[in-house]
């Protein structure tokens, strides 16, 4: 993720995977709108939900398997250690590693996993322990690539293939010293939320967004959002982004959401682009008995309980079970330790709503992912 050094720790606890405590529902979440029929719609809301339906049809059917499917060389791996350094070792990134060191046993290979917590230093001195140790790759999750570029060069120098994960979009530039952007399209996501709420809405959204400029991926989810209202929605729709303290993140939320509230009470979605701020939003939603609907992003499990339960949120872009995450991380951060070719692997998101959160099982909202460590070693042992 895009971020300054010294946010670093909170920005990946905050955006991916902050423990969400229970929480009074603001409103009760809604299905998505029924737009099959449009005859008391304008001319530009018919044109606007006709050109967006297609687009939200398909973000929120079933996701295909991300997957290898060529053969891993194991031998070549067997004894080598993956490093997996990350900006802060909560509980996102545990389930990842978990991942991590279950795709690790089942190649031979030795997991160390590194706690940045949050600070420029301990992210180089991580890099630097792997690179001293002779890692066979490393594992890079959420952390600015800008504040390690000594310790990028030395691995780079090293022939150390480092990952770039979850830190901007796959198109984006891939930093030196790195060998690949493992990430998904937070650009697209961002789109594709705001898609869904002007089709639930039929065009006729008003919507505020919460974020943090200081966080890359959360500015990209803005801006895609904001860009859908100006092209799709311009003359019936509003868009506002409220860009919060990080540090502050609290008390921000609430200060700012409730002036947004008051000097529109038409406001009917209001979207923190992280799941985890969404017990922030309801009770100054609460107060201001605002019955707009809730939307986020990442898919955490307390958000989709609230989407299952009806109760306090709308929507979330979910990405698949997050120790698959570590599986696909491993597989690419091998394949370029051993010299092959490595696939230009995207994290997939899924719209999660009322019509598609079923029981709220992985196997009801990834069903192709049931079983996914077998598509892994099926194909490494081809």
């Amino acid at each position: 993720m895009k971020i300054t050094p010294t946010l670093a720790g909170l920005a990946l606890a905050l955006g991916a995977s902050l423990t969400l405590a229970g929480c009074t529902s603001a409103t009760d979440a809604a299905q998505t709108a029924d737009v099959t029929s449009t005859a008391d719609l304008t001319a530009t809301q018919q044109e606007c939900v006709s050109a967006l339906q297609a687009d939200v049809d398909t973000a929120t059917a079933d996701t295909a398997l991300v997957a290898p499917t060529e053969p891993l060389d194991l031998a070549a791996l067997s004894g080598g250690t993956v490093w997996m350094i990350t900006v802060s070792m909560n509980q996102f990134s545990t389930d990842m590693a978990t991942g991590v060191q279950a795709a690790a046993d089942a190649a031979g290979v030795e997991l160390v996993t590194y706690d940045g917590q949050g600070l420029a230093n301990r992210f180089n001195e991580g890099i630097s322990q792997a690179v001293a140790q002779d890692a066979a790759g490393i594992i890079l999750v959420g952390i600015d690539p800008t504040v390690v570029t000594g310790s990028l060069a030395a691995a780079a120098a090293a022939g150390i293939p480092v990952q770039n994960t979850l830190n901007g979009d796959p198109t984006d530039e891939v930093p030196e010293g790195m060998y690949i952007n493992l990430t998904s399209d937070f650009t697209a996501d961002g789109e594709t939320a705001a898609k869904w709420a002007l089709i639930d809405s039929r065009c006729q959204a008003d919507m505020v967004s919460l974020y943090s400029s200081s966080v890359g991926v959360w500015q990209k989810m803005v801006d895609g959002a904001e860009s859908v209202f100006a092209e799709y929605c311009p003359e019936d729709c509003t868009f506002k982004a409220l860009n919060v303290d990080i540090a502050n993140v609290s008390t921000d939320i609430g200060s700012q959401l409730q002036t947004a509230l008051q000097q529109n009470l038409d406001v009917n979605y209001v979207y923190p682009v992280w799941d985890s701020a969404v017990p922030f939003v309801s009770p100054v939603m609460s107060a201001a008995n605002s019955s707009a609907k809730v939307l986020s992003r990442d898919g955490l499990e307390a958000n989709l309980a609230m989407i299952a339960d009806n109760s306090g949120q709308a929507m979330t872009i979910a990405m698949p079970t997050t120790s698959w995450i570590g599986w696909i991380a491993f597989d690419s951060v091998a394949r370029a330790a051993t010299g092959t070719d490595v696939p230009e692997y995207v994290i997939p998101t899924r719209i999660i709503d009322s019509t598609t959160i079923g029981d709220g099982t992985a196997g009801d909202l990834f069903p192709e992912y049931d079983g996914y460590q077998s598509a892994f070693t099926d194909a490494w042992a081809k």
